[in-house]
């Protein structure tokens, strides 16, 4: 699924990509941003109580200019989530899961045509989240990729002609099931807000 959303990105954008390459009035349209960023935690609304903690990552994120107002913004991290549940062996610690969000997000940018140092934006389009490693109790556990939709607010600053600081807060659904743990299988409502602020270059 992952595969094939970045396959259909990667041929939107070769036209843009090679008139850019080809044109050097089109050296701006291209961001490339690097944020540190901190998504909430949740707990699940079910007769065993279970918690997916905060999750610490860095994100990488490609941007690219649609005429005056729109954007089209591509960001990916990796997270590691501790969780708790019911106690096993005596501690409700039950191990980690390294989690792989991915956000393709269309933005309106009514300030992005011009030279303005501040360049705010909203943005809404898709989020794929998937689990691809596990540790402790849940080594053994299975959880789905999760798809729906995200929303995104925040801006640019411009530092110079090269170089912005990103502030970027993004939200989604988003429901971890642990299939392999216990019966019923856990359902756990995580809905992160992610926080992020990084620097970016523009070229």
């Amino acid at each position: 699924m992952f595969r094939a959303l970045c396959i259909a990105l990667s041929l939107s954008l070769a036209p843009a990509l090679a008139t850019a390459q080809g044109a050097g009035d089109a050296r701006s349209n291209w961001h490339l941003l690097a944020r540190a960023t901190v998504s909430g935690s949740a707990e699940a609304q079910t007769e065993e109580e279970y918690t997916v903690y905060s999750g610490l990552a860095l994100e990488a994120a490609v941007a690219r200019r649609l005429g005056e107002l729109f954007a089209l913004e591509l960001s990916v991290r990796t997270e590691s989530r501790e969780v708790d549940g019911p106690a096993v062996d005596g501690t409700p610690r039950l191990g980690s899961l390294q989690v792989f969000p991915a956000n393709l997000t269309l933005q309106w940018r009514p300030r992005a045509g011009g030279e303005a140092v501040f360049q705010p934006y909203a943005g809404a389009g898709l989020n794929l989240t998937a689990v691809w490693e596990k540790s402790g109790a849940l080594d053994s556990t299975d959880s789905p990729a999760n798809l729906g939709p995200v929303g995104q607010l925040g801006s640019v600053f411009r530092l110079s002609s090269g170089m912005v600081l990103s502030v970027d807060i993004k939200w989604n659904p988003l429901d971890i099931e642990i299939e392999g743990l216990a019966d019923p299988v856990p359902k756990i409502e995580v809905d992160p807000l992610t926080l992020g602020i990084g620097l970016g270059f523009v070229f």
